[in-house]
């Protein structure tokens, strides 16, 4: 039930490219399904038992959001599809459903996702309840909203907007949805599917921005920027109707922090682990602009040794950035920032994801690659300059010792970029050469200070 809806038509191929026999219950007799249809609607009890007859796991993915009356005939959908899957001997129900805030004035879209969950699970069949807050895919309502972030360099922040949620890849939700059709034994309960990252909704809006080359959009406090205002807005600019926007607004009141059990307690999690909200973004926008390589490149590379173990060097590459720094000179990156943003650039942005991944974002880089095999770390810098930097970041042994590697390579854009590396070459030696001096002491010992006049010692040797 629901199978065309956003996520059914991603549940549906999967499904059938795991080997499974699929069924759909559709309204519309002319759905492009290429699997077994019944056509009736899920409110209708006779269509709902024909439908299921020699089904073993039946899917409720019904969400009736575009009416006034979603609640009731959410409500009325979920009671018979209890009923009927008893009648047909169904021996698992699956429900994709929201989160459960915890205080008492819920808004009606969560309420009645819960109602529906409480109706399902209270049923004599087995439901396995999956309760995820904001999917993050292209084609779904959330990201379509959010996706309007790149109509205006300013964004609205009414207090509803600093609320916190843990979005989840639409990937890592069909992964879950597809593996509940292979559980050994029948499962009721319900189960939180969350990202790694909780955010509020003005930082994803932020995050938005920066992983698809936007600079930060300038808040502008807005107490009366309603709900329904907001969502009339949304209605005239993206392809999400107002009515539809309106409840899931209104969601943004709560917190939508998991109260349940993780989901992973029943469900083998995503092959690598839970998407990061950065990818999940790319992976909505799949075009990224290419990166410019039209000049040969200047490369600059420091090796060190380090009396660290090779691991503890690699987890303070792989923990850089964000709340944790970058082990260089104090302020020298924030006042670069400050002065990217002034330009119309990303600006410093401190964040980061929980575990850096491929595709990820880090303060004003992107993560290129990370091999923790091979202890290699690439990033890619994203602010505003005539040229594009990529800094790579390896550890590995050297004649019994840990040795660790960095190699800045800019490439430049013509003259301008050129001139760009000549005139702030003398400061990049400086700030980045203490920057492999810090990591590859790989101890809070000494801190930058000591790190710094190594660093002078070793841009004065390389002077002669």
């Amino acid at each position: 039930m629901g199978a065309t809806g956003y996520l059914g038509s991603l549940l549906v191929p999967a499904l059938v490219e795991a080997g499974h026999d699929v069924r759909a219950l559709v309204r519309d007799p002319d759905a492009p399904l290429s699997v077994a249809v019944h056509v009736g609607d899920a409110t209708d009890p006779e269509a709902v038992r024909a439908a299921l007859d020699g089904v073993e796991v039946a899917y409720f993915l019904v969400h009736s959001l575009d009416r006034d009356d979603f609640a009731e005939v959410d409500r009325r959908a979920a009671t018979v599809l209890a009923e009927q899957a008893a009648a047909a001997g169904v021996r698992q129900v699956v429900y994709l459903g929201g989160p459960r805030p915890t205080a008492d004035d819920v808004s009606e879209h969560l309420a009645s996702r819960a109602e529906v969950g409480d109706i399902l699970t209270a049923g004599a069949v087995p439901a396995l309840a999956l309760q995820a807050s904001m999917v993050i895919g292209r084609g779904s309502a959330s990201f379509d909203l959010l996706s309007a972030a790149r109509l205006s360099p300013w964004v609205p922040v009414p207090r509803w907007m600093r609320n916190t949620s843990r979005p989840v890849a639409v990937a890592d939700v069909v992964h879950y949805l597809l593996a509940a059709a292979d559980l050994e034994r029948p499962v009721r309960g319900a189960f939180d599917v969350s990202g790694p990252e909780a955010l509020s909704y003005l930082s994803l809006v932020q995050r938005y921005a920066r992983v698809t080359g936007l600079r930060v959009r300038l808040p502008v406090p807005a107490p009366l920027w309603s709900h329904r205002v907001a969502a009339t807005l949304a209605g005239l600019v993206t392809p999400i109707p107002s009515s539809v926007a309106a409840p899931l607004f209104a969601s943004l009141e709560h917190d939508l922090e998991p109260t349940d059990r993780d989901v992973t307690e029943v469900l083998p999690p995503p092959p690598g682990g839970p998407t990061t909200v950065d990818n999940a973004i790319r992976a909505a926008c799949p075009d990224p602009e290419g990166v410019a390589t039209a000049d040969t490149p200047f490369v600059d590379e420091v090796v060190l040794p380090s009396s660290a173990e090779p691991d503890e060097v690699w987890r303070t590459i792989t923990g850089l950035g964000g709340a944790n720094g970058w082990r260089t000179i104090p302020l020298v990156w924030t006042v670069r920032g400050a002065l990217d943003h002034l330009a119309g650039g990303v600006g410093l942005y401190r964040g980061r994801a929980p575990e850096l991944a491929d595709g990820d974002v880090v303060d004003f880089w992107t993560v290129v690659h990370r091999d923790d095999t091979a202890r290699r770390l690439v990033l890619h810098a994203d602010m505003r300059m005539p040229g594009d930097t990529v800094l790579e970041m390896a550890v590995d042994e050297h004649e019994g010792r840990t040795r660790y590697r960095q190699t800045v390579t800019f490439t430049p854009d013509g003259l301008a970029g050129r001139l760009y590396w000549q005139l702030q070459k003398p400061l990049h030696d400086l700030v980045f050469t203490t920057m492999a001096h810090g990591i590859a002491r790989s101890s809070p010992s000494g801190g930058p200070g000591e790190a710094l006049l190594d660093a002078a010692h070793h841009v004065a040797a390389k002077l002669g």
